[in-house]
């Protein structure tokens, strides 16, 4: 399966940096699963969470407002903070 790189990034550090095959959290219309090649597109988080599957497992990132940008090979989410 394809990966795309996810970057979770806090005023602080860069609290995760790994390629993943999906990730869903919650933006400002909903819920969104990105996947690798994914339409672009910026928004606000609504969510509290990042969902991460990556090899069969899936993680859960704690996160504080912030914002997400896709593009079709990269997520970078900016968060106020984030933790696992």
């Amino acid at each position: 399966m394809s990966k795309i790189q996810l970057d979770i990034v806090t005023p602080e550090k860069v609290v995760y940096s790994e390629q993943v095959e999906m990730v869903i959290t919650r933006a400002a219309n909903g819920d969104v699963g990105i996947l690798p090649k994914h339409a672009p597109f910026v928004s606000p988080l609504k969510g509290d969470t990042v969902r991460i599957k990556k090899d069969g497992s899936e993680e859960v990132i704690s996160v504080s407002g912030g914002f997400i940008e896709v593009r079709p090979d990269k997520v970078t989410i900016l968060a106020k903070s984030a933790g696992v």
